[in-house]
């Protein structure tokens, strides 16, 4: 089964795949790719590239309107993250309150400070850092940044969580890219932008570069963030 998503909205081919009790994988090929993996129609892993789990299925877009998909049957096992109906609703609405979440805080990758605990440094924390420091999920802290960020508690700083990768570029792009010329494996994206690049460039640059195929140790979030920041924050 396959197609595009213009023609077939994506939550009918998830209800299609859940009613008729299918086993395999859902590939869908988006402006955010990700994958769904089903036994006997319900949902037992997926995620966008290497981000695996219930909170990258979570922050895929479900109301997807362009792009591709296919599924493929397949032995897979695995025990349901949970019940159909109630992982797909939640889906729909965690999907929908993501974009809500990220009009004010452009990505979890931001980096805000201010007077709240754990942000409170001098440098500040991004949200998927103290995510992973406290061990809740990702949404939960992110709506708790934009309630402080609404009371002025927290301010972005306008530096991201990729913005620490370090790249060596390869190939025809290593030479000709404006941003790729400014990159030899030791100097991180942020020393690009102090370079004299905008974080705009930087930005394209490397959701380019995912774009064409290159991948890393989470690709997968970076590739969600950086999505949500070019729909959600002005250039720079």
């Amino acid at each position: 089964m396959q197609g595009l998503l213009s023609d077939v909205p994506l939550m009918g081919v998830l209800e299609l795949i859940h009613t008729t009790r299918q086993t395999g994988v859902l590939d869908v090929q988006s402006d955010v790719p990700f994958t769904v993996a089903f036994m006997n129609g319900e949902v037992i892993s997926g995620g966008i590239l290497d981000w695996m789990g219930a909170e990258a299925i979570q922050a895929s877009p479900i109301l997807a309107e362009s792009g591709t998909f296919r599924f493929e049957p397949r032995g897979v096992t695995g025990a349901p993250l949970a019940p159909y109906g109630h992982f797909s609703t939640d889906w729909a609405r965690i999907s929908d309150e993501w974009d809500q979440v990220c009009a004010v805080i452009g990505s979890p990758s931001q980096v805000f400070q201010g007077r709240v605990p754990l942000f409170d440094t001098e440098q500040g924390r991004s949200i998927r850092a103290v995510a992973r420091e406290v061990d809740l999920p990702l949404f939960e802290v992110a709506q708790t940044v934009v309630q402080a960020v609404r009371e002025g508690k927290l301010t972005p700083t306008g530096r991201f969580e990729w913005a620490r990768l370090k790249l060596q570029p390869a190939g025809q792009r290593a030479v000709l890219h404006p941003v790729a010329r400014l990159l030899d494996g030791s100097r991180t994206l942020n020393d690009a932008v102090e370079s004299g690049s905008s974080v705009t460039d930087v930005r394209e640059y490397l959701l380019g570069e995912l774009r064409l195929g290159l991948r890393f140790a989470g690709s997968g979030w970076v590739m969600r963030d950086l999505v949500w920041e070019h729909r959600h924050l002005p250039a720079s």
